[in-house]
């Protein structure tokens, strides 16, 4: 039996990246959604929401295929922070987060396009940032150009500049990088994807 498409629901660097490990064939499509927050929506809430639209609205739009849709946020004291985008509101966020404890959502949202079945997931980290002086911060920023990574948070350069304690309950750091590859592939096996 032939396997079906696999479609990525996303225009994530990181995303694709992450997915190129799995050595599968797939494709990535932008869903071009809205991904604004709604009226207090609580950050758990809206990863799952918004990786559910993504997937939907790609699998809606192809025939025959497994569709992968993801978001992630990072909030601390109920506050979302979302990317930066800009040098000065990179500077600011880590400005708030500095000495306090953050939490990283990750949603996954995976739909066989053909039957509707799907299966939903989400990763949760909880970081403690270190306290930080200004010189360190502009120095990360400078030198590692977060802005288009949650709360300015990068893992994969932040890990030792950061990080005072981290906890990871899903064993599968992917996820704090943006795709949580464990159980993404436990639900493409479910689908006999891979």
């Amino acid at each position: 039996m032939k396997k079906k498409k696999i479609i990525l629901a996303s225009s994530s660097k990181f995303r694709a990246s992450l997915m190129e490990t799995l050595n599968i064939d797939f494709t990535c499509i932008s869903p071009n959604i809205d991904e604004s927050r709604l009226p207090k929506e609580k950050p758990k809430d809206m990863v799952l929401r918004l990786s559910e639209q993504k997937a939907i609205k790609i699998s809606n739009e192809n025939n025959d295929c497994i569709v992968i849709g993801s978001d992630a946020c990072a909030s601390c004291n109920d506050t979302i922070l979302g990317k930066p985008l800009k040098r000065d509101v990179a500077i600011q966020y880590l400005e708030y987060i500095s000495n306090k404890k953050i939490i990283f959502h990750t949603g996954l949202y995976v739909i066989n396009s053909s039957t509707k079945e799907y299966k939903v997931g989400i990763a949760e980290y909880i970081i403690k940032i270190k306290k930080l002086h200004k010189e360190d911060i502009y120095n990360y920023v400078d030198t590692h150009k977060p802005f288009n990574s949650s709360a300015g948070f990068r893992y994969e350069v932040a890990r030792d500049i950061l990080i005072q304690e981290f906890t990871d309950n899903e064993n599968d750091i992917s996820g704090l990088i943006g795709l949580p590859l464990k159980k993404l592939k436990f639900f493409l096996q479910h689908f006999d994807a891979i």
